[in-house]
């Protein structure tokens, strides 16, 4: 009777296992990741083309599946790729950036570098130079834009004075 029992129950934890490692369609996985959220992807100007892993993915504003930036199975020569998104927009620079933890709770919010059509390069006259130094410091702390970016910033502020 123990024996038979034991059966059952391993038999049931086999079979609820399977359902929870199946990627097969369906109404899902029962026991979903909280992760599978999708990424909110912003970008000013917006209309940005956004690729992932190499392929065009979609336009901004845009909800990005995680998988599409975090697959499985990819090919070895994709694997720079791998965390990573790309804004592409004619007559900007382009901005990648890879997927942290914050920017797949938060989303990504991409100010593009668009030479003189940019409206973020226009003087800000409710900030200091320092301030607006910090938050490049600050912003760049938080991984939010790279070392060249932040550097790209701080000669246009420095450009204007």
């Amino acid at each position: 009777m123990f024996l038979e029992r034991t059966g059952k129950i391993l038999a049931l934890f086999g079979l609820l296992l399977a359902a929870g490692c199946s990627s097969a369609g369906g109404t899902g996985n029962l026991f979903a990741a909280a992760g599978d959220k999708p990424i909110k992807i912003e970008s000013i100007p917006p209309g940005a083309d956004v690729y992932a892993m190499g392929e065009k993915i979609g336009v901004t504003p845009l909800q990005l599946s995680r998988d599409k930036v975090f697959p499985n199975l990819y090919d070895k020569e994709k694997e720079s790729l791998y965390g990573r998104v790309t804004l592409r927009k004619a007559g900007c620079l382009d901005f990648t950036r890879t997927i942290s933890t914050e920017i797949g709770n938060n989303g990504l919010h991409a100010q593009m570098d668009c030479g003189d059509k940019n409206p973020a390069a226009a003087p800000h006259t409710s900030e200091t130079v320092e301030q607006r130094l910090d938050k490049i410091k600050e912003l760049q702390s938080k991984g939010l834009i790279t070392e060249d970016e932040a550097k790209q910033a701080r000669e246009r502020i420095l450009k204007e004075l």
